[in-house]
């Protein structure tokens, strides 16, 4: 009875191993985006929101988003129109390619000294790759003295994959779970 107890919890074990193993691949890589944005106001250190985005491009697409974005190729930022930076969620922030970025928060983390950076939160999904959490980072300048007030935008973003050690650990933790209550009842 004991050794039957202890083949049950190990294929259970491997049964949850296998089945983290089996999720659909996660999105890796970092993709980077260019292009120019109006703010509501003229300088980036009391700036609070972009008004408006002009001609967002990808740029240096790697891992999953390489050979199916290209650098240049036009970006969608109709979820983020206009786009508080201390915002919480907002669905569709941007697209590019059969890609979506979700965003589930945004925060300032500097602003001073003409430049502004802020960090935004969220997941990538698309192209049938399993939902990824991704970081990125809004960047923008004060426009140069005399030119237009549209301000250049840079946004890079991160993938944060977990690897599958989540399901292991779990796996694990139901095998000394059970090990453990062996013990218990043969004691």
């Amino acid at each position: 009875m004991k050794n039957n107890w202890i083949k049950k919890i190990a294929a259970a074990a491997s049964v949850v191993c296998l089945a983290g193993m089996a999720q659909a691949t996660p999105i890796t890589g970092n993709i980077g985006f260019s292009g120019a944005v109006d703010m509501n106001s003229t300088s980036a250190n009391s700036a609070t929101e972009v008004t408006s985005w002009l001609n967002t491009v990808a740029a240096s697409p790697s891992g999953s988003f390489a050979g199916i974005v290209n650098n240049g190729d036009s970006v969608s930022m109709t979820g983020a129109t206009p786009w508080s930076f201390n915002s919480g969620a907002l669905d569709n922030f941007w697209s590019v390619d059969g890609f979506t970025f979700d965003l589930t928060s945004s925060s300032i983390v500097s602003q001073v000294g003409g430049f502004l950076n802020v960090l935004l939160v969220g997941t990538v999904s698309g192209n049938d790759f399993s939902t990824t959490t991704f970081y990125g980072s809004f960047q923008v300048a004060d426009p140069a003295s005399g030119g237009p007030e549209t301000f250049t935008e840079r946004l890079s973003f991160n993938s944060v994959p977990d690897g599958g050690t989540t399901v292991v650990l779990l796996g694990l933790g139901l095998l000394g779970l059970g090990l453990f209550r062996n013990k218990m009842l043969v004691a």
